[in-house]
């Protein structure tokens, strides 16, 4: 092959990675399709944020410090890339937001890439972290659960509901 053939070869696959990178022909990502919540759901989530317990705060610290900031929404805080699902307006439960972190990958919300979420979590913060950060993200969205409150009690049936995360 001539060296204008393959400089040509190379610049056509520069191209294609850059257009596939950028979303080029792709359409809108699906975040940035998703409406914020309400400007009153928003004060609502700033009070029960400002008012919520130590899980909560440190939830929003390893929020900002893990980088969950930097592709999910949450108004409250300002929080607000588009590259994954919004998480101010989810309806899982604690133990769902938790297990959601834990296996990112088990439920997919569509239109969102699998392979986007980091599956180290767990691994990485260990469960207490973990839980504080569902529990952050639950306080957010206004679905955190009294502690004690069985699935028959919610009114849910537990797991199986449509999950807003993951991706």
């Amino acid at each position: 092959m001539s060296r204008l053939a393959r400089a040509v070869l190379a610049a056509v696959v520069v191209l294609v990675l850059g257009a596939a990178i950028v979303g080029i022909g792709m359409g809108d990502a699906p975040a940035t399709r998703e409406r914020a919540p309400s400007a009153a759901r928003v004060a609502a989530a700033e009070r029960r944020i400002a008012a919520g317990a130590a899980s909560v705060r440190a939830g929003r610290r390893a929020f900002e410090d893990e980088g969950c900031d930097r592709c999910h929404s949450i108004a409250a805080i300002g929080a607000g890339d588009k590259l994954g699902p919004r998480l101010d307006k989810l309806d899982d439960d604690l133990d769902d937001i938790a297990e959601s972190i834990g296996e990112p990958r088990d439920d997919i919300v569509d239109g969102y890439a699998e392979e986007l979420m980091p599956t180290d979590y767990e691994r990485r913060l260990g469960a207490a972290k973990v839980r504080a950060l569902a529990a952050f993200i639950a306080t957010a969205a206004g679905t955190e659960e009294d502690e004690g409150r069985d699935d028959d009690r919610r009114g849910r049936g537990g797991r199986g509901r449509s999950r807003g995360h993951g991706g």
